[in-house]
């Protein structure tokens, strides 16, 4: 029998289309579908989600070591002053694998520190305005790092201090430097200890018992970027005469010590001391202790600048008597010299006054 075209066509469609779902099978309860048990087995095994394994990052937790990153090991003063044997050996190990450790619980408040940077706010502004020369530049002219390195005796350069910065903002600044760097040298102390305590047997070790630490303030200006050298400080800049060095910075920072194994970057803040091995204590502990650079890392995103305290701790005999508040590279001649220059010139031009009359 003919079938019309439109018939044909819509015979065609209507078995082309897709076979609708199956009805739900009832359960003897006949309040669930038995199909339910099925899909929820199915779902089960393909929604399996993966173990995912999140990128290395060289910013990292607290710990001798994780994940093949070494960063220092935390050590609590009052463990280190009770010579507890598990915080020493923490301290030396980290020592010796990347030239760095830090010392929590120092005693150094965060409200001291404060009220030191709003004075050395001051201070570092005063000295740019006068352009007296008593701020160091780290580096190049415009590397974003300046220090003044604070004189702990000196009646003369004191004098000299008092009257760059004025006699009320210098006593404010003093006081607060001092009281911050008699905390430091305690700290130092307990690690001049251990050092020497661990160094036992070996050549120089009473030497680290002497006492003369050199404290200065650094103002680390973030706006200023150093593109030659990059964010990352280069490791050239180690002192041959350091036995070690304790920074303190006054905020929360990222921080890099430059050691064997590489850059090595993770937080640090006021709470904290970062203490880095210094050259000469490699030497002394013929190698066993590793010598490294630490510094604060530029952070161009930051407006405000960063300040940081240092305490070194060199060798006596590589010690300058001359250290002072003023720029290290200036030179200055004693009022007794002056005075010894001035009786030669005078003798002097008293023999030519004969000789030419």
């Amino acid at each position: 029998m003919y079938a019309p075209p439109m018939a044909i066509v819509r015979t065609e469609s209507r078995s082309n289309m897709p076979a609708p779902p199956p009805s739900p099978i009832p359960t003897g309860r006949g309040s669930r579908s038995a199909a339910n048990q099925i899909l929820s087995d199915y779902l089960e095994k393909s929604l399996d989600v993966p173990e995912l394994a999140m990128p290395e990052s060289p910013i990292l937790p607290t710990g001798v070591r994780h994940q093949n990153h070494w960063i220092p090991d935390e050590i609590d003063l009052r463990s280190l002053v009770s010579r507890e044997p598990e915080s020493v050996n923490r301290l030396l190990e980290s020592a010796r694998e990347i030239g760095a450790f830090t010392i929590e619980v120092h005693g150094v408040s965060e409200e001291e520190l404060r009220s030191l940077e709003k004075d050395a706010e001051r201070v570092f502004r005063i000295l740019e305005k006068r352009d007296m020369g008593h701020r160091l530049h780290v580096g190049a002219p415009k590397e974003n790092k300046e220090e003044i390195v604070w004189v702990r005796s000196g009646n003369e350069i004191m004098d000299q201090a008092r009257k760059y910065i004025g006699p009320e903002l210098y006593k404010s600044f003093s006081e607060k430097m001092e009281c911050v760097g008699s905390k430091l040298d305690d700290v130092a102390q307990q690690v001049r200890q251990v050092f020497m305590e661990s160094l036992a047997g070996k050549q120089h070790e009473k030497r680290i018992l002497e006492k003369h630490n050199v404290l200065s303030i650094h103002k680390h200006n973030h706006n200023v970027v150093d593109h030659k050298s990059g964010p990352i400080p280069e490791k050239n800049k180690i002192f041959p005469d350091q036995i070690f060095t304790l920074h303190l910075p006054t905020k929360q920072c990222r921080y890099c010590v430059q050691s064997e194994k590489g850059p090595i970057i993770f937080y640090a803040g006021p709470e904290v001391i970062i203490v880095t091995v210094g050259k000469q204590l490699e030497e002394w502990s013929l190698g066993e202790y590793k010598c490294v650079f630490g510094e604060m890392m530029s952070q161009p995103d930051l407006q405000a600048s960063n300040f940081s305290i240092e305490l070194k701790c060199p060798c006596p005999s590589s010690l300058n008597p001359r250290h002072s508040f003023i720029r290290r590279t200036h030179k200055k001649i004693s009022i007794a010299d002056q005075i010894l220059i001035a009786l030669i010139m005078a003798f002097l031009y008293h023999i030519f006054k004969f000789l030419w009359s």
